[in-house]
């Protein structure tokens, strides 16, 4: 196709130098004496920023992960028009079955992620060690913003646009239908392409199912179920599908853990500056996620390096901006309102993870689409396709 273009990872050798000469001159900030135990509690300790910052400039390659991401993770990028704010150069990875009946699917990140997350189970997604199974063809692309994906130069870039641009291009693909399956922001834009485009999706997975509450007063058994299981009581759910309902309701009504959030949708132009200029700023914004959001999965250093390189390089200043977009602005609330409250007829599967942020029982996610598949996992967190 001539409107898609092959692309290759290839950071310039003066971007990678000035990388090491803002790690060489990095100032650390003044820090508390604290039990070890307790040395995540004001934020990611200064003794973690030191060790990889150290290792960033003097022992990691990057041109080792590049080769990695090219070689493994086929890269294009197009350019997609799009309804309200002109036509953006939109990056993506496309790994194609052998199997002539592969099923495509669109795999969609969300922040602090990448495209790249799909890395570790793509093979097994387009060649199944089990015949049985079906082949996926696996599209993986960064939201505009985010990555090599070129952002949106006009305000209210957020998940409906989002999801016009993906669809648009599974269309510049060929493939007029396809399934979705994302994680974050990426469990919000499935939700929008089912919602938006249900001729074409097909089927949505997702691993962070957010509803609005307002919807249990439409389905009284379930609420019913939901307060008994709080209590403890016959006829309530399970103990093990409310374990998860309480980090859910703290993070959605206490916000426990979501500073950052609040920060990247009141002032993500602020945040930029700090964070485009200092790359140990940035790694150590990004690296407390890569702690708190796991289920105790133990990164290595060129792990966690990859995935902030992956913000340093283009800039983080608009993948902050996209929580403005989505949660601080009229129409980013109304269509963020449509998506958790809306009901679509596209089949609906999710996977509930230990240690995710959102979790759900299971036939909750039946108020909001036709629930088809659910799975709870006993270990695994927010990474989940990178965890296990």
């Amino acid at each position: 196709m001539a409107d898609i273009k092959p692309f290759k990872i290839n950071v310039s050798d003066e971007l990678l130098e000035d990388l090491r000469k803002r790690l060489e001159l990095t100032r650390y900030p003044h820090e508390l004496d604290l039990p070890k135990e307790e040395e995540w509690s004001y934020g990611t300790p200064r003794n973690t920023v030191q060790e990889l910052v150290e290792y960033w400039k003097s022992d990691y390659d990057w041109r080792k992960a590049e080769s990695e991401l090219n070689t493994k993770l086929p890269q294009f990028t197009t350019d997609i028009a799009t309804e309200e704010h002109g036509t953006l150069t939109v990056h993506f990875a496309h790994v194609r079955s052998s199997r002539p009946n592969a099923i495509p699917l669109l795999v969609i990140h969300g922040w602090p992620g990448n495209f790249a997350e799909v890395l570790k189970m793509v093979d097994e997604l387009t060649e199944p060690a089990d015949p049985r199974h079906p082949a996926f063809n696996v599209i993986s692309p960064s939201i505009p913003g985010f990555g090599f994906s070129q952002p949106s130069n006009k305000p209210g870039f957020g998940l409906k646009a989002t999801a016009e641009v993906f669809h648009k291009l599974m269309h510049r693909l060929g493939y007029k239908h396809y399934m979705a399956q994302g994680g974050d922001f990426g469990g919000l834009v499935v939700r929008a392409l089912a919602i938006w485009y249900p001729e074409s999706c097909r089927g949505i997975h997702t691993t962070f199912l957010v509803m609005h509450p307002i919807l249990l007063l439409r389905h009284p058994i379930m609420l019913g179920k939901l307060l008994l299981g709080f209590i403890g009581a016959p006829g309530g759910y399970t103990p093990s599908e409310m374990e998860g309902v309480k980090p859910t309701i703290n993070f959605f009504i206490k916000e426990e853990g979501v500073a950052y959030s609040i920060i990247q949708r009141q002032a993500p132009q602020t945040l930029g500056f700090g964070m485009t200029d200092s790359p140990a700023g940035l790694l150590a914004w990004i690296r407390e996620k890569y702690e708190a959001w796991p289920d105790r999965y133990n990164w290595s250093k060129d792990e966690i390096l990859m995935w902030t390189m992956l913000y340093w390089i283009p800039g983080p200043a608009p993948s902050f901006r996209y929580y403005k977009e989505n949660f601080n602005s009229e129409k980013g609330m109304a269509d963020l309102h449509k998506i958790i409250k809306t009901w679509s007829d596209v089949p609906l599967g999710v996977s509930t993870f230990k240690k995710e942020s959102i979790q759900w029982p299971d036939e909750l996610g039946g108020m909001v689409q036709p629930l088809k598949f659910t799975r709870r996992h006993e270990s695994g967190g927010h990474f989940a396709a990178w965890e296990k």
